[in-house]
């Protein structure tokens, strides 16, 4: 047997495979998380969201999505009016198919100069969702 014949002593094949098998990783990796990102983005469907406006302050939706899990809802709140705003809440009443509620999400809101608009992002943890409504509330129920 001669030197040569120990493939982790010979230098240059182990370098060519620790290579080979970097680049068979780094594919792998690729290809695996672009698949995941893809497949994630292909379960969140639109759902249907209504706007219950008070007073001065409107709110819109700009984005709604949910999967049979969870879901989010993105949007923005302005206040219309000529004075200051201050506290408050957004309230989401999350319903299923059969217009159920199924959970409560707030976001406060804490203060809004006059005509200054706020982006809003509520991220939800729950089954079914297929459709929202979202108010605004001096105080939790």
């Amino acid at each position: 047997m001669s030197y040569d014949d120990f493939w982790f002593i010979d230098t240059r094949v182990q370098t060519r495979n620790l290579r080979r098998w970097l680049i068979w990783f780094i594919l792998l990796f690729a290809f695996v998380t672009v698949g995941s990102i893809i497949a994630v983005k292909s379960m969140y469907k639109d759902i249907p969201g209504e706007e219950i406006n008070k007073g001065n302050l409107s709110i819109t939706i700009s984005e709604a999505k949910a999967t049979n899990v969870n879901g989010y809802v993105r949007g923005e709140v302005k206040n219309e009016s000529k004075t200051e705003i201050e506290g408050g809440y957004l309230c989401f009443l999350l319903c299923d198919k059969n217009n159920e509620v199924k959970g409560i999400e707030y976001i406060e809101i804490n203060r809004l100069a006059a005509e200054q608009a706020k982006t809003y992002e509520l991220k939800f943890k729950r089954d079914n969702i297929t459709r929202f409504y979202v108010m605004i509330l001096d105080e939790k129920l």
